[in-house]
């Protein structure tokens, strides 16, 4: 018992300690921790621990076999008692081991390179959700300041004895601006709640608020050239690789193994003893199938892996091309855009000319559903820019591209 309240204690001191740790700042830390500490760095490597099991599999050879027979008879009124053992090894011809083992290992290659790309395509998608929250803090400030200053006019023309026509109208206006703002602020908040569950257990750590951080995208560059990376395009060359090894085994199967080894032979008939010793052979006659259905099924799955590896490399090689010129496309858009900072001091300056009556209500309310609408399309492009980066990226296999933006 006293064992058991010890162990707890431990752990909640290490889960304490953990969550203290994490004072995660910068859109950089997140990625980085996400690397590090996240659960599903665990399950990928889990996940590989798995895959590598396919070549100690592909290792193993067949077990010798071992034959005992006994024989008991009569030889006219003398008994025969006849024993005999045989040792057998197994002799793979057709090369079957090798070609195992080439098939385990193309099979650990593609695994691990899928297992790689899906872990950088949730630790990018966390990093986006992780920008979304901040972003979403930012729009939630500029929602609720837009409700405020409604909620302060209403206030203000609902004090009055009497409204002219035009102030009336404009009581009325506010109302309907202030409950859809309202219900604005419900819808992202809700979106909040929802991410930020996410990226805390992504990033294994409670209780983190993402701070708004400009990006510089300027940053953002698309390399051209070929690399050595694993993208999708050579997962589908791995795929290939994949299918012409089954075919090799499939042919190796076409070859009959050997089973070889000594045999002993004890004999007693009556008081008389005979010890024989030789070699014994065994294999399979091969004049009913030499695995041609099995050759023949592998050899189509070669030729179906080519077509289907072909049309998704040309696939590949069409998007990747829009997907360029669609980041080109935001990137400049984005380019044209003025930063938050700017667009406060100017709505800054808006509420001051309120405050001193030179605003109407009407230019008011423009003002501020201006305001959160451009900051809306503003982050819309943003994570547009980074979903595209992230995509090309995943394409190239370029993982590490990703770090030098942030």
């Amino acid at each position: 018992m006293y064992a058991y309240f010890l162990v707890a204690m431990l752990l909640s001191s290490s889960v304490t300690y953990a969550q203290r740790a994490c004072d995660i700042k910068t859109i950089r830390e997140f990625y980085n921790n996400v690397k590090v500490n996240g659960p599903l760095l665990n399950e990928a490597i889990k996940n590989k621990e798995v895959i590598s099991s396919s070549i100690d599999i592909a290792e193993q050879r067949p077990n010798p076999e071992l034959d005992f027979e006994y024989l008991k008879g009569d030889q006219f009124g003398v008994d025969v008692n006849t024993y005999t053992l045989t040792a057998k090894h197994v002799v793979e011809f057709g090369s079957k081991r090798d070609k195992r083992l080439l098939k385990a290992k193309n099979y650990q290659k593609l695994k691990n390179a899928e297992v790689d790309l899906s872990l950088f395509n949730s630790n990018l998608n966390a990093t986006i959700g992780y920008q979304r929250v901040a972003q979403l803090n930012v729009t939630i400030d500029s929602v609720k300041e837009a409700i405020h200053t409604f909620e302060k006019i209403i206030n203000k023309l609902s004090s009055r004895e009497r409204l002219n026509p035009e102030e009336t109208v404009s009581l009325s206006t506010l109302r309907l601006a202030s409950n859809d703002y309202k219900a604005q602020l419900n819808d992202l908040e809700n979106e909040k709640t929802l991410l930020q569950g996410k990226i805390s257990f992504l990033s294994n750590c409670k209780n983190i608020n993402p701070k708004y951080e400009y990006i510089n995208f300027n940053l953002v560059k698309i390399d051209e050239t070929q690399t050595n990376s694993v993208g999708l395009p050579q997962i589908e060359d791995l795929k290939v690789e994949l299918a012409v090894s089954e075919l090799d085994i499939q042919k190796s199967l076409g070859y009959s193994n050997i089973s070889i080894g000594p045999t002993v032979e004890h004999q007693t008939v009556g008081n008389d003893e005979f010890i024989s010793a030789g070699i014994s052979v065994s294999f399979a006659l091969p004049l009913f199938q030499t695995n041609n259905g099995g050759k023949l099924n592998a050899l189509k799955g070669v030729g179906s892996q080519k077509v289907a590896t072909s049309n998704n490399k040309e696939m590949l090689r069409i998007e990747r091309m829009n997907l360029v010129t669609k980041l080109k496309r935001s990137l400049s858009t984005l380019s044209k855009m003025p930063k938050l900072k700017e667009l406060e001091n100017k709505h800054l300056k808006v509420e001051k000319l309120f405050s001193r009556g030179v605003v109407s209500i009407p230019m008011t309310i423009e003002s501020h559903r201006q305001q959160v609408e451009f900051i809306k399309s503003k982050f819309d492009t943003e994570n547009d820019v980074l979903n595209t980066y992230g995509k090309i990226l995943l394409i190239d296999g370029n993982i590490t591209a990703f770090e030098k933006l942030l």
